[in-house]
């Protein structure tokens, strides 16, 4: 299973979440979830704001974990 990693990735200490959420138009629980590092079923939207958002491809923020640790 893949979890969107951006507890760990280093450029996101430059920005706070609410900078995030003013500039995507994500949801606050959506960019908390996020950020926690767990498995949630994100939509097509999320992942293309927070690509755009960064800068990124989807692989620099996709994490592959055991199925059990999602």
């Amino acid at each position: 299973m893949y979890v969107i990693n951006l507890y760990n990735v280093p450029w996101k200490k430059k920005y706070s979440q609410k900078e995030i959420i003013e500039s995507t138009g994500l949801s606050p629980k959506t960019v908390s979830q996020l950020f926690s590092g767990r498995h949630y079923n994100y939509e097509l939207f999320t992942l293309e704001a927070i690509t755009k958002f960064f800068n990124c491809k989807l692989h620099d923020i996709l994490l592959e974990v055991d199925d059990d640790q999602g």
